[in-house]
């Protein structure tokens, strides 16, 4: 081959891997709870996928929780803590419902002070 073709084929092959879009996909692994909420997800898998972690598997299945993995652009971290450390009984209708009294002021009333003659 002659080495004008070489550099022809070299520049045409920059030239179209410079054009090609990004591929920046990576794995993001999410975990939803048994009421479709998330919460897990990261870029790191929450339990061991080999045959070691089947026990830990299971015990997700038991809870209810389904894990999701897929290609994706951005996977921003989340991650619940529960037990001692949080609370997974979280009620919307207790959270979000206005109170049925009105909230007391916790402040000191300001008193009139006594008129003192000058001096």
């Amino acid at each position: 081959m002659r080495p004008a073709a070489i550099l022809y084929a070299a520049l045409a092959a920059t030239a179209l891997g410079l054009a090609a879009p990004d591929a920046r996909a990576l794995t993001c692994y999410v975990v939803f709870d048994r009421t479709d909420n998330v919460i897990y997800r990261d870029t790191f898998p929450p339990v061991d996928l080999s045959d070691a972690g089947k026990a830990e598997r299971e015990a997700m299945r038991k809870r209810g929780e389904f894990l999701l993995f897929m290609d994706a652009e951005q996977c921003p971290r989340l991650e619940f803590i529960t037990g001692a450390a949080g609370n997974v009984a979280v009620r919307l209708d207790e959270t979000m419902a206005p109170t049925s009294e009105p909230a007391k002021s916790t402040a000191p009333k300001a008193t009139a002070r006594a008129q003192r003659a000058p001096r």
